[in-house]
């Protein structure tokens, strides 16, 4: 096994913010589709914040300078041909909206803490609307910008694909709702509340299909130069092939849409199913972005079959 250029914090930031971002699309969803799915809703709003924070802190902490010099970040907000500038932009502008649209949709929390919240739960209230554009509009950026990152050094032909960013985008769409779904039905269960899990196995269906999709044409348009081919073939057949077949594909993609089919089939009566299914969501999404980060690797310093 080889291992990686960026750190492995990258590999979480890159999970958690696109998780964050396609929390907050499955909360916005939700509150489209009535008072049934309140509790997937606030699930979503109240995961986007403080993943895409925790995401970002590790970001920060990989940089280096974030630990030994923080205040040299301030010139990443000012380099405006450099795509760091623009994602440090969308970042400092998702995690405060994220929060407080979490803070219009959810309930009170306990009266020792609400009293402190509750002057700007009442303005998030009435702003709710322009807070959802908000926050729906920086959600899509920050997943697309989750590969756009990755996707500038020319360096790494695989990474480089126009194809990554849209890898990433149907990723965290994908880990988004598996997340805002799992929590919403424990929640649901700790109140009591009949969850209906069938709409979203149906939506989760096409969204894993399409993953895959854009996986296959990600790994062809890769393999066309030879440094592309070596990293794809690293993912296949190498030492990466183990983890690419086993947990990304068969675990994160074919699992899921199995689970998911037989439980849409069953109308809903079989949810173990399909929270097993959004845990191989989950597991395939974080196993997505160590493998690219790692695959990209033998372009630089050799294969490692």
């Amino acid at each position: 096994m080889t291992s990686m250029v960026w750190g492995w914090q990258i590999a979480w930031y890159l999970f958690l913010g696109g998780l964050g971002a396609g929390a907050t699309l499955t909360s916005l969803v939700a509150s489209r589709s009535g008072s049934r799915f309140t509790t997937i809703e606030r699930a979503g709003a109240t995961l986007a914040g403080p993943a895409v924070a925790f995401g970002t802190a590790l970001l920060v902490f990989d940089l280096g300078m974030g630990r030994r010099e923080p205040w040299r970040l301030v010139y990443l907000y000012f380099n405006w041909q450099s795509p760091m500038t623009w994602g440090t932009w969308i970042l400092t502008l998702f995690i405060p909206i994220a929060l407080l649209h979490a803070l219009a949709v959810t309930g009170s929390l306990a009266p020792r803490w609400e009293r402190f919240v509750a002057p700007v739960r009442r303005v998030c209230v009435r702003a709710q609307i322009a807070l959802k554009v908000a926050a729906g509009v920086l959600a899509l950026a920050a997943a697309i910008y989750t590969g756009v990152l990755l996707s500038v050094p020319p360096s790494f032909p695989l990474l480089s694909s126009w194809l990554l960013p849209v890898l990433f985008l149907v990723s965290a769409l994908s880990t988004g709702l598996s997340a805002a779904v799992v929590v919403g039905y424990i929640k649901a269960r700790r109140q009591r509340i009949e969850l209906d899990l069938h709409p979203w196995s149906r939506i989760h269906i096409g969204l894993v299909v399409v993953e895959l999709g854009v996986l296959l044409a990600w790994l062809a348009v890769g393999s066309a130069s030879p440094a592309g081919s070596t990293s794809v073939q690293m993912l296949v057949s190498g030492s990466l092939a183990p983890v690419f077949w086993v947990v990304l594909v068969m675990a994160g993609l074919v699992g899921p849409v199995l689970a998911f089919v037989v439980e849409t089939a069953k109308r809903g009566q079989s949810p173990r199913l399909a929270l097993a299914g959004e845990a191989g969501v989950l597991a395939g999404g974080l196993a997505l972005r160590y493998l690219v980060l790692l695959a990209a690797v033998p372009v630089l310093i050799g294969p490692a079959l």
